[in-house]
């Protein structure tokens, strides 16, 4: 017998059927889709956005009451010498905006711990996150029409850098991207 021309199984490369591509490639899409709304915090778990109008409301103000009649006391009263705080006549500004706080900075629970400071100032927290990127300062970025919201929440929290908003941020929130220290 000759053993050069005895079939000897070759090996042969795997060929991938078309559906395993497909399906493929919808994984990755979707992986990827699901990691970019991690990366930019997003709270809104519906996928809609919905748009929120700064709104005034006019309603009258608890610390000012309406004068009531009292019974004369027939002992006199002492002057006041401390002169009394002057009142404001400007009307309160609502912090409604959603914010979204967003760490740059590389230490690690930056995103979080600041985002108790927006809370306490008196801003409802939309999500915090991670951002990619150079930001070379501390920044308060803004969609249209809520820059007057953005300066009140930069004075609120210490930041002086105002920007309007890039892509991808949400255009319904403001967003706070933290670079260096807080």
């Amino acid at each position: 017998m000759v053993a050069h021309r005895k079939n000897v199984p070759t090996r042969q490369a795997y060929v991938p059927t078309g559906w395993s591509i497909v399906l493929t490639v919808m994984l990755c899409i979707g992986g990827a889709g699901w990691l970019g709304l991690l990366l930019v915090g997003d709270s809104d778990p519906s996928g809609s956005p919905a748009a929120t109008t700064p709104s005034i409301s006019m309603s009258p103000d608890p610390t000012k009451s309406t004068p009531r009649p009292t019974k004369k006391s027939t002992t006199p009263r002492p002057t006041r010498t401390t002169p009394s705080p002057a009142e404001t006549t400007s009307p309160a500004v609502r912090r409604d905006s959603l914010v979204t706080v967003l760490n740059n900075s590389g230490v690690v629970g930056a995103a979080r711990a600041f985002s108790a400071k927006v809370a306490e100032a008196g801003w409802p927290v939309g999500g915090i996150g991670n951002w990619t990127g150079s930001i070379p300062a501390n920044t308060v970025y803004y969609p249209p029409g809520l820059q007057e919201q953005a300066e009140l929440l930069g004075r609120d929290v210490g930041i002086g850098r105002i920007l309007p908003s890039v892509a991808p941020m949400r255009t319904d929130r403001l967003t706070i991207i933290l670079s260096g220290p807080q």
